[in-house]
């Protein structure tokens, strides 16, 4: 069994949780790799645990991703492409993604006995076309949100699925969300909290102008269309997935989005259901 491991640097604790991780899987027995990217940061391992960065993925049998939510949110859709398990130990603060926290890394073991589960988590897909042109695509782990710029004043958003119309959103903003998506900025925007393992797709208006316009949940099958009804240059409206970088919505642009075509795949070592973790998480 190899391991493909994916520690998020930026966090304080991650190098040193990588290391213990590292020594954990040695005492199992277990093969590790890395990206050769990161060669430099562990200069005391032999070469011959650091792989090509496209396919050391690929050539693994699982990937571990070291950090919190947004290092697990990157590392699965990676890891999803190559149709890998993966699992998380939490090396930040909350990380409801994360299967470990970094006391629990005995637990380890299980991976080569295999006793653990493995959780089917949707995806999103997100397209813009401008002018009928599709400029841009991105896969969404937790949501697509559309937001407004630096100026204060609302956004003005029509939304459609299955060529109906479902409603303006003059909001702040709109996030389309997965169930594992519901316990992040859908959930803060007041959205409902929704069994990761489901297939639905969460419509959640952020600060809505209208006390009529609640939030939906739709079947994991629906398909949307959503354009901007006006920006001006004082009111540009953005597209942002997982967090990741921002890209404008232009008036002649439409986002459609649905379910991905691939799926997240987590390994769930510990016994804690979905509202024992969440209700641990919240207390912290």
């Amino acid at each position: 069994m190899k391991i493909a491991i994916i520690p998020n640097l930026t966090r304080h604790k991650a190098r040193e949780v990588t290391l213990a991780l590292c020594n954990e899987l040695k005492i199992n027995g277990i093969e590790f790799c890395f990206s050769e990217e990161i060669r430099s940061e562990f200069s005391d391992f032999s070469s011959d645990v650091f792989g090509n960065s496209e396919t050391f993925i690929k050539n693994s049998d699982m990937v571990i991703s070291v950090g919190g939510d947004g290092s697990m949110l990157r590392s699965a859709k990676l890891a999803a492409k190559e149709n890998k398990n993966i699992l998380g130990i939490n090396a930040g603060r909350l990380a409801y993604l994360c299967g470990l926290d970094a006391n629990e890394l005995q637990l380890l073991s299980c991976l080569k006995d295999g006793n653990y589960t493995v959780q089917r988590r949707m995806m999103l897909t997100a397209e813009m076309y401008c002018g009928g042109k599709k400029i841009y695509s991105a896969n969404c782990l937790n949501d697509a949100v559309f937001n407004r710029g630096a100026n204060l004043r609302l956004i003005d958003l029509s939304v459609k699925t299955g060529g109906r119309d479902i409603a303006d959103y003059l909001a702040d903003g709109a996030i389309f969300a997965t169930p594992t998506g519901s316990t992040a900025y859908s959930m803060s925007a007041g959205g409902p909290i929704v069994e990761p393992t489901l297939e639905a797709i969460l419509l959640t208006p952020i600060c809505p102008h209208s006390l009529a316009v609640r939030p939906y949940i739709f079947s994991g099958d629906a398909e949307f269309e959503i354009a901007v009804k006006k920006t001006t240059d004082e009111n540009d409206v953005f597209l942002s997935c997982d967090g990741g970088e921002a890209v404008k919505v232009g008036d002649d642009c439409v986002v459609k989005i649905k379910k991905a075509d691939i799926a997240a795949s987590f390994i769930s070592i510990k016994t804690d259901n979905f509202i024992d973790v969440l209700n641990k998480k919240l207390e912290k």
